[in-house]
C-alpha cells in the first residue's frame, strides 16, 4: 500500500509518494529454507541416512530419485551394508536425466520421504556433484581419539586414534558438530561445500526449525589425508550434547511430579538426578530419562537407601551394558514395598 509523506514534497510541490519497504521473509522451514537457496550459481544435493530407512534403495528407486550410494559394494554382498548405506540425492535432477525434475519438485518429494526425521543432511557445493561425492566418499571413515587421550598429558599420535564411520548424513550428529568443532575440524567437514543445511531432533537445534551453516570466511586449509578428529573437538562435542541434554531434562519434567515441591526444588532435583546417571555411566537420553523418573518417584538419592540396595548394585555393575543396568535397576526398584 502506498503512503504519503506529508513532510516531503516533490518538484510539482505534491506529496512524494513512496513504497513501505518490504523486509524479507525469513525462511520457517527446512523446505522453505532449501527452496530459498541459489541453486543455480552452487547447486544442493542431499545425503540420506540410510539407517533410519526400512529400505532406501528401494526407497529412492519408487521416488524416481537421482541417487547415488556413498559406500561402495566391492563383492562383500552384503545386503544390510547397502541397505543402510547414506545416499547423495540430486535435487535438481534436470542435468542426470530427460525429464529430470527441478529442486521445487524434488524438494517437496524429499520432505514427504524424510517424514520428519532427522535423516537427511543437504550441501551446498559450486564446484558441484563430482567433487561433492569424492569428498564424502572420503569422509565416510574418520578417525577418533580413544577415549584415555583425554586424561593424557601428551600430544596425540597416530596410535592413540580409533576408526569410526562419520554420520555425515545423520542430522543430528551434525547438529552436534558443528557448534562444538576446532576450525580444522570444521574445515575438513565442509570440504568443497559452501552451506551445510539440516533439521536435526529439537533437543540438538535449541528447537530451531533447521540449521543453517553458510562455510565460515578465513577457514584454514583442510589438511589432506586421514581426517583424525581432534581430542578439542570431542571434548566440546560432549559438552554441548551434555548441555542440551541438561535442558531438555528440565523442560521434561517440569511438572511430571506434584510431590517434589516448587519448581525450583523440582529442577534441582532433576539436576542432580541427571548428574547421578552420567556417574553411573548412563549416556543415552533414555536411560537418563529412567534414572531421573525413578529419583522423581522413589525419593531424591533413592538408590542409597538400605531398601534399595539391589537397584545399587544393578546400577554400579559395569559389567552390564548401561542399559541393562538401568532396566535391571528398576525391576529391583517395582520389587521394594514402600510403606
Amino acid at each position: 500500500m502506498q503512503q504519503d509523506d506529508p513532510w516531503s514534497l516533490d518538484a510539482t510541490s505534491q506529496p512524494v509518494r513512496t513504497e513501505p519497504k518490504v523486509e524479507p521473509q525469513v525462511p520457517t522451514s527446512l523446505e522453505e529454507a532449501l527452496l530459498a537457496l541459489d541453486q543455480k550459481s552452487a547447486p544442493v544435493f542431499a545425503v540420506l541416512d540410510g539407517a533410519q530407512f526400512d529400505n532406501l534403495p528401494q526407497e529412492l528407486l519408487l521416488g524416481d530419485f537421482v541417487s547415488r550410494p556413498l559406500y561402495l559394494d566391492r563383492g562383500e554382498n552384503n545386503p544390510e551394508q547397502i541397505i543402510t548405506a547414506p545416499h547423495m540425492v540430486w535435487l535438481d535432477e534436470r542435468p542426470e536425466k530427460v525429464a529430470g525434475r527441478a529442486p521445487k519438485d524434488t524438494i517437496p518429494a524429499l520432505m514427504a520421504l524424510i517424514a520428519g526425521r532427522p535423516a537427511a543432511v543437504f550441501w551446498q557445493c559450486p564446484d558441484g556433484a563430482v567433487a561433492l561425492y569424492r569428498h564424502l566418499r572420503r569422509i565416510n571413515l574418520v578417525y577418533l581419539p580413544r577415549a584415555a587421550l583425554a586424561e593424557a598429558d601428551r600430544l596425540a599420535t597416530a596410535n592413540d586414534f580409533e576408526p569410526a564411520l562419520l554420520r555425515h548424513a545423520d542430522a543430528n550428529v551434525v547438529a552436534q558438530f558443528m557448534p562444538s568443532a576446532c576450525l580444522q575440524d570444521v574445515a575438513r567437514m565442509f570440504g568443497p561445500a559452501s552451506a551445510i543445511v539440516a533439521a536435526a531432533d529439537h533437543v540438538w537445534s535449541c528447537s530451531h526449525a533447521y540449521l543453517m551453516a553458510p562455510r565460515p570466511e578465513r577457514l584454514p586449509r583442510a589438511i589432506d589425508g586421514i581426517w583424525r578428529i581432534s581430542p578439542e573437538t570431542m571434548e566440546a562435542i560432549e559438552h554441548y550434547r551434555e548441555g542440551c541434554l541438561r535442558r531438555k531434562a528440565v523442560e521434561d519434567f517440569s511438572g511430571k511430579s506434584v510431590d517434589v515441591g516448587t519448581s525450583k526444588e523440582r529442577r534441582r532435583q532433576v539436576l542432580a538426578a541427571f548428574d547421578r546417571a552420567l556417574f553411573y555411566g548412563l549416556e543415552e537420553m533414555k536411560d537418563i530419562w529412567d534414572l531421573i523418573s525413578l529419583d522423581l518417584k522413589y525419593g531424591q538419592v533413592f538408590e542409597k537407601r538400605p531398601e534399595f540396595a539391589e537397584a545399587l548394585y544393578e546400577l554400579m555393575n559395569r559389567n552390564q551394558a548401561p542399559a541393562s543396568r538401568i532396566h535391571y535397576a528398576r525391576l529391583a526398584c517395582e520389587n521394594v514395598k514402600v510403606w
